[in-house]
């Protein structure tokens, strides 16, 4: 068993989406995204930048188990995830938070150019490429997801946690990941145990806050009549294959803008 625990710098309900039909891990930590096998555990743990917890008391915000990883031309036209097709016209905030926010604009779109990222809550075009460059969506068939619920673990259940922001995160293996893994399903039932940490409401007093970021977001953009579309057509795009891709050498990118 391998149990793969980051810190996370921000937790509003889209990297990971904890929503159904199951958590997804689609965008940000592009390096765990394409890394990571089926069967394997991934964790997400606070930090001093998310809420203050300093290093030796980071506290659990979710655990999942990868089931699926798909490429994400196939995750924008899986109907399991039609859903998480962000809607920002819906009054529920979670069909607004959805993270399938990538169109494929040919059958076999693979680089950031061949994708066109859909009006959304969380990231705009200073992301687009470092969440393409994951190449893949994780998605769980079991997890435990506590966003700002998160659990503090005792000293001889706690993984391995990075001290700081790492790629690939840091990996717990054997007995001590089984020893972590069945001590939160011997204490909590698979699914959410609460809301994000950056929840956004009208009671939520961040939410001036937050909402002057996404509304700076949808306003760089000229926004079509319908958010779950790609230039008009529900979903599919009537387009050849991508021949015209680059042959530059990829650029180191820097950390993405929220992630």
């Amino acid at each position: 068993m391998i149990v793969r625990a980051y810190k996370m710098m921000v937790d509003s309900g889209f990297s990971p989406n904890p929503f159904e039909p199951t958590l997804t891990l689609a965008n940000c930590k592009p390096s765990i995204r394409k890394t990571h096998a089926r069967g394997d555990w991934i964790a997400g743990f606070t930090s001093k930048g998310l809420v203050g917890d300093e290093v030796g008391s980071e506290r659990l915000v979710y655990l999942m188990r990868v089931s699926e990883k798909i490429r994400f031309r196939d995750y924008f036209h899986e109907p399991r995830f039609e859903g998480k097709i962000p809607d920002l016209d819906a009054s529920n905030r979670i069909d607004q938070l959805g993270d399938n926010i990538y169109c494929p604009l040919c059958p076999d779109a693979e680089f950031p150019e061949e994708f066109e990222q859909l009006p959304n809550l969380q990231h705009d075009e200073r992301n687009h490429a470092l969440d393409i460059n994951g190449k893949y969506v994780l998605i769980a068939d079991e997890f435990y997801y506590f966003g700002r619920n998160a659990v503090a673990l005792p000293d001889h259940i706690r993984p391995n946690v990075p001290r700081n922001q790492a790629a690939y995160g840091i990996k717990t293996e054997s007995q001590r990941a089984e020893r972590f893994v069945d001590y939160i399903r011997s204490n909590f039932v698979q699914g959410r145990h609460g809301q994000p940490h950056y929840w956004i409401s009208e009671s939520d007093p961040i939410h001036e806050e937050k909402h002057a970021t996404t509304t700076n977001n949808i306003a760089a953009r000229n926004l079509r009549q319908s958010t779950r579309s790609c230039e008009g057509s529900s979903y599919i795009r009537p387009t050849p294959n991508c021949t015209a891709r680059s042959t530059e050498p990829a650029k180191r990118l820097s950390r993405a803008h929220r992630c």
